[in-house]
C-alpha cells in the first residue's frame, strides 16, 4: 500500500510538471479516436471477468502501466487529458441508433447506473430496420417503426446531424432485418444506412455492435442463430474494412449452441432483460477501455 501511495504521489508530481495545457487538451478530446475490432471467437465468453468500473480500470491501468515502463509520460498525459478517465465519459456526445434491444437498453440506461449521461442520446423503436430505414417508405408506410426526434418522425440521418455536439454513433440493427433479408443483403442495407448517417455527419465515429444471439428455437423467416453469426462475421469484416468500430456483445450473452443464455431472455424469443443490458453495458465499457488505451 505504501509503495503504491508513493508511486501515485510520484506520478501526481509529474502531471503538475507535465500536463499538457489547456488548448492541447482541447485539441486532443477533439481528435479521432482508433476504432477496434472485437474480434469474434465463435464460442461464448464470460461477463464475469469484466471490471465492473472504468474509472478504477483506467487508473490502475495509468499507474501501473506508467511505474513498469510500458507506457511513457506522453502517453499518460495524452490519456489523462483526454478526459476520458470517468464511467461514462466515452460515451458523451453519442447518440445509439436500433430496433427494439436499443430500446431495451435505453430504459436499462435510465433506471440503472449505466455508461450513459445527459449527453447520450438513443434513436431507437420496436420493429426498425436499416431496409426499413433507408427504403422510399420510411415515412410513410414505416413511419410507425421511424424513432422519433424532437417529437417528429424523420430519416435517420437527418436526426443524428441536428444532435448537438454528436460525435460517436453506436448502431445496432439485424434482428428485423434477418427476417425478410438475407445476411449479405442485410449487411449491403446498413453500409448504406451507415453512409447516409456519415454523408450528414462526416466526422462521426461509427460503432457496429453486433446482432444479439437469441433463443435456441427461434426461426423467424431468416432469423436464426446460424444467420446472425454469418451476418456477425460480416460485419467484423465491413467494419474492419472501413475503419469503423466493432462491438461483440453477442458472445457475452451466448450460452450453448451460438444461443442466448435463458437467463437473459425476458420472452423466451429475442428480447432481452436487465441481467442481458448489464452485460451490454460492461462490455461498453471494456470496449471504451480498448479505444482509449489503444
Amino acid at each position: 500500500m505504501k509503495k503504491y501511495a508513493n508511486s501515485m504521489f510520484a506520478l501526481f508530481i509529474c502531471m503538475l510538471i507535465l500536463a499538457p495545457s489547456t488548448v492541447y487538451a482541447e485539441e486532443l478530446a477533439a481528435m479521432p479516436v482508433f476504432s477496434v475490432i472485437q474480434p469474434i471467437t465463435g464460442a461464448a465468453l464470460s461477463s464475469e471477468a469484466l471490471p465492473e468500473s472504468l474509472t478504477e480500470r483506467l487508473n490502475y491501468y495509468l499507474t501501473d502501466s506508467f511505474t513498469n515502463g510500458s507506457i511513457d509520460i506522453q502517453k499518460y498525459n495524452d490519456i489523462l487529458s483526454s478526459g476520458m478517465v470517468s464511467e461514462n465519459a466515452f460515451f458523451a456526445n453519442s447518440v445509439f441508433v436500433g430496433d427494439s434491444l436499443t430500446v431495451g437498453f435505453e430504459q436499462y440506461c435510465r433506471t440503472h447506473d449505466s455508461i450513459a449521461s445527459d449527453s447520450t442520446y438513443f434513436l431507437a423503436r420496436v420493429s426498425c430496420s436499416a431496409k426499413a430505414a433507408i427504403s422510399d417508405n420510411a415515412l410513410t408506410k414505416h413511419a410507425g417503426i421511424m424513432p422519433i426526434y424532437n417529437g417528429k418522425v424523420q430519416y435517420i440521418e437527418d436526426s443524428v446531424s441536428q444532435i448537438p455536439n454528436v460525435s460517436k454513433m453506436f448502431i445496432c440493427y439485424g434482428m428485423n432485418d434477418l427476417t425478410g433479408s438475407t445476411p449479405e443483403q442485410f449487411v449491403a442495407d446498413l453500409q448504406t444506412l451507415i453512409g447516409r448517417i456519415t454523408a450528414k455527419t462526416p466526422d462521426l465515429q461509427v460503432y457496429v455492435i453486433s446482432i444479439p444471439c437469441v433463443m435456441s428455437d427461434v426461426h423467424t423467416g431468416g432469423l436464426n442463430n446460424n444467420t446472425i453469426q454469418t451476418a456477425n462475421i460480416l460485419l467484423q469484416n465491413t467494419c474492419a474494412a472501413n475503419g469503423w468500430g466493432y462491438i461483440n456483445i453477442s458472445e457475452y450473452l451466448m450460452g450453448q449452441g451460438n444461443a442466448i443464455r435463458p437467463e437473459y431472455s425476458s420472452d423466451h424469443y429475442v428480447h432481452e432483460n436487465n441481467y442481458a443490458y448489464q452485460v451490454w453495458n460492461k462490455v461498453l465499457k471494456d470496449y471504451a477501455f480498448l479505444e482509449i488505451t489503444k
